[in-house]
């Protein structure tokens, strides 16, 4: 059994190293398996390139062939297992899920949080609301951030665009706040 990580190189020719995804090249000889395990954090993507075997998931096996990708959520025990007569080859593409250990639970928010929150805003709100309304989407925005700096970097393409749309849904939902408040025609002095 061979199981080797696959470098990735970026447009410019450097090594381009990425905590959303990892290639890994593996190699079975007929009776290998690779050992049972599992990834509470990653989804695997497994790929045959060249030989037969299967995929066990749990207590399903399926079958792996050239052209076959089986996908493997997270949470689920799994192993690769050439039973074929001849050598298996293959890719495993790991995809990070954005969980954060970094944050205490409580601390933990979701997009879908975030939502109900700007779901609740009434249509029409006094001062003192409308702030604390303003402040509570500020610190599910920014819990929002840290978690998706710490899965998958705002320096990544996906990590900023999921990151852009958050700041759409607060500024849109800061708008609201304002249009409803009851105080005058709008919550912030004509300077804004």
């Amino acid at each position: 059994m061979k199981i080797r990580p696959w470098n990735r190189k970026g447009a410019d020719g450097i090594d381009s190293s990425s905590r959303v995804l990892e290639l890994w090249e593996v190699s079975l000889q007929h009776g290998e398996r690779t050992p049972v395990h599992q990834h509470d954090d990653r989804e695997e993507l497994v790929i045959a390139l060249e030989g037969r075997g299967e995929v066990h998931r749990q207590d399903v096996a399926v079958e792996l062939f050239p052209g076959h990708g089986v996908v493997v959520p997270a949470g689920i025990s799994h192993s690769i297992v050439n039973g074929s007569g001849f050598p298996l080859r293959g890719l495993t593409v790991a995809i990070h899920r954005p969980v954060i250990s970094a944050l205490s639970s409580a601390e933990k928010v979701s997009a879908g949080e975030l939502e109900l929150l700007i779901d609740s805003i009434p249509l029409q709100i006094d001062c003192p609301s409308g702030l604390q309304a303003i402040i509570k989407l500020f610190e599910t925005a920014g819990n929002l951030s840290e978690q998706i700096d710490e899965a998958i970097g705002l320096d990544t393409e996906t990590g900023l665009r999921t990151l852009e749309d958050i700041e759409k849904q607060v500024m849109d939902a800061i708008v609201r706040i304002a249009r409803a408040y009851e105080g005058g025609s709008n919550l912030f002095p004509p300077r804004f």
